[in-house]
């Protein structure tokens, strides 16, 4: 059976924020540890006594990359997979189960299922490597967005068997642990957003990521920064750092890995 190590940050949240993710996390036979990064001073966590749980302070609020990243440093080496899961999902363990074994099977370094609301309804994780103007057109037009939606989350596209995909979802992320390694986790000047586009496009160029149609997840998700002027001016600090990095209009690998996403749906309509 295939270990996997998952790694949740968690910054002011409560237990009960997290009861239905620990639970699921903690049924799962995979699931060998669950590092519970604290990137405050949480006043419960430190006292969970699980024999799967273990607790990491870090020595700050340095960022949602920062935090896993200091479990990834120190337990990644001791799992074939490591999970980075956000403190807002649940699973069933079938479901989870089916995940798992898919991605035993494969040479790929990072995995995603298909990641759904409470109700249902697609979250669509699997999504092309954005352009300043998808996430522009997401954040200020509405009417924009639904247009360039249409392609930016494959909505056109009849996802039912895996496929490779650029760009997966930062919110539960199974990476096979010598990739992750070798990518060295999160690139840390991202604070918050963006940081998974980042190693999620890193990890497609060099190790290939695969979109798993064929299992879910619930994530109870709020898109907080719509709601936070703080948080939005956290998003867009980090894309404006992610676009410098890896270029606003030029950005060869974009189009490159973008183009290989598309042409696995020429064989086939929506």
């Amino acid at each position: 059976m295939s270990n996997v190590i998952a790694s949740i940050v968690i910054y002011k949240h409560t237990r009960a924020e997290l009861e239905r993710t620990l639970e699921s996390l903690i049924q799962s036979p995979f699931i060998t540890q669950i590092v519970l990064v604290d990137n405050d001073q949480s006043d419960w966590a430190n006292q969970l006594i699980h024999s799967k749980v273990i607790y990491l302070k870090s020595q700050g609020n340095f960022g949602f990359g920062s935090g896993h990243n200091l479990a990834i440093r120190k337990y990644a080496q001791q799992a074939e997979f490591f999970l980075i899961c956000n403190p807002d999902i649940y699973f069933d363990l079938a479901q989870f189960e089916r995940f798992v074994q898919f991605a035993s099977g494969r040479s790929e370094g990072l995995f995603l299922p298909k990641i759904v609301y409470e109700d249902g309804e697609d979250q669509h994780g699997a999504r092309l490597i954005p352009t300043p103007l998808n996430l522009f057109a997401r954040r200020f037009s509405k009417q924009l967005a639904i247009h360039l939606d249409r392609q930016y989350l494959l909505q056109d596209k009849r996802i039912d068997r895996p496929v490779f995909v650029p760009y997966l979802s930062g919110c539960f992320m199974l990476f096979r642990s010598d990739a992750l390694l070798a990518l060295q986790g999160f690139d840390e000047r991202f604070f918050m957003y963006m940081e998974d586009v980042d190693l999620s496009r890193r990890c497609a160029e060099q190790f290939g990521t695969i979109y798993y149609p064929l299992a879910q997840v619930v994530h109870v998700y709020e898109r907080a920064s719509h709601k936070n002027s703080a948080l939005l001016k956290a998003h867009l600090k980090s894309a404006y750092q992610y676009f410098n990095k890896w270029g606003w209009i030029y950005d060869a690998k974009r189009a490159q890995l973008n183009a290989q996403c598309l042409q696995q749906f020429e064989s086939y309509s929506p």
